[in-house]
């Protein structure tokens, strides 16, 4: 139905940064120690994306944890950017803010107005195409100049998430 074009499909979930830096392999000369710095992980900056696979990007981030008030919030600014013609099915995993009693209570509306949630079994993450988009932002796409300072990361994050579909882009062939 999405490659039809009669439904819009949005994958949702939220991604954390903080100033411990994604490092999964790391490359030294013999003899030689490498460093980084160590900072407190009391920040984070949490990032709510709703993803489409034409690579349009919708983020929503907040200082700390994310919470069902905040996902609430989000997908209010996303309604009125939707196609009104189409049904949007917004994908989701069973993350509990996902399934708060208040997001719930908000299902009703959002079907009326032509959005639906669409929940991935449990442990399916590999279902929801946003992992791949979080794994290249964290891993491929975000420089290891970003982590210098928490209003650094922020700034480059909110900076390379505005350049999704532009600059960065991810094809599923």
């Amino acid at each position: 139905m999405e490659q039809a074009g009669r439904v819009d499909v949005l994958y949702g979930d939220e991604c954390g940064f903080s100033l411990l830096p994604c490092v999964p392999y790391l490359w030294q000369l013999p003899k030689q120690t490498l460093c980084l710095p160590a900072h407190p992980h009391h920040k984070r900056l949490s990032v709510l994306g709703f993803w489409r696979g034409d690579n349009r990007l919708w983020s929503f981030s907040c200082t700390g944890r994310m919470t069902a008030d905040h996902l609430i919030q989000s997908i209010q600014s996303l309604l009125p950017q939707l196609d009104p013609q189409k049904t949007t099915m917004l994908v989701l995993d069973n993350a509990p803010i996902h399934r708060a009693k208040a997001v719930r209570e908000k299902q009703k509306q959002w079907k009326q107005r032509g959005l639906r949630l669409f929940f991935l079994p449990p442990y399916s993450p590999h279902l929801n195409r946003i992992e791949v988009l979080w794994k290249q932002i964290k891993y491929r796409w975000l420089a290891p100049q970003a982590y210098a300072a928490f209003d650094v990361l922020g700034s480059h994050v909110t900076d390379l998430l505005s350049q999704v579909g532009s600059k960065y882009r991810i094809t599923f062939a």
